[in-house]
């Protein structure tokens, strides 16, 4: 090989290690997340998918340094969020778990500059569980009341041979008279729960019941339980 050959390898080689340490050089600009990174770069930030290790500990989109996009921020003490985030704040919708009054609390919605502002969710209501339930409606009657009152249902009539009720709700006033069943001034998202024992349909056995909702938009609900 000529010196002439040589000459032109040499410099091939010392700009193709340069190359390689430039793009090892990969800042995150976030505060809390500074230390350790892992992921696609641009410019010598963050940006596309990666992780990130400092105090807290973060993985998933990145833009300009920054969490961007759909991640899992883990707090060092314990907290996490996973959802949406506009450079470095959480924005969109996400779910947010924490440690509250001696247990563990979950929070689900919608964040803007990374404050919450409520629930997002595309349905009014939803159930989570149900075992020996067959049907369960909800019915708005006004946008002026805020309640959640229950009827159990068979045949398509009220059933009221039902025993050993028992009630959760997340807010509101429990209240069993005679006219109904449920939670006065309750607060939205409502997060509920009812068990009961039922006779089958040939009453030669006893069902245990349970179902669990949420409902999200505020009213006055009515939530009817066919067993």
């Amino acid at each position: 090989m000529s010196a002439k050959m040589n000459l032109f390898i040499i410099p091939i080689l010392f700009f193709s290690t340069i190359t390689i340490v430039a793009q090892e050089k990969c800042d995150v600009l976030a505060e809390s997340l500074k230390g350790e990174y892992r992921g696609e770069c641009k410019r010598g930030l963050a940006n596309g998918y990666g992780e990130a290790q400092g105090e807290d500990y973060y993985i998933g989109d990145f833009k300009k340094g920054y969490p961007h996009g759909n991640g899992v921020y883990t707090w060092s003490t314990g907290e996490k969020y996973e959802g949406e985030w506009d450079m470095g704040l959480r924005d969109g919708e996400g779910t947010y778990y924490f440690f509250a009054n001696g247990k563990d609390s979950v929070i689900y919605g919608k964040w803007i500059d990374d404050e919450y502002v409520g629930v997002y969710h595309e349905r009014a209501y939803n159930v989570d569980y149900r075992n020996n339930v067959g049907r369960v409606t909800f019915t708005k009657v006004s946008d002026n009341q805020q309640y959640v009152r229950l009827k159990f249902m068979r045949d398509g009539g009220e059933h009221t041979n039902i025993s050993d009720l028992l009630l959760t709700g997340s807010s509101g006033t429990e209240n069993t008279s005679r006219m109904f069943t449920g939670f006065e001034n309750a607060e939205f998202p409502f997060k509920g729960k009812a068990i009961f024992n039922a006779p089958n349909a040939f009453y030669a056995a006893t069902l245990h019941c349970e179902v669990r909702y949420q409902i999200f938009e505020p009213g006055a609900w009515i939530v009817a339980i066919h067993f």
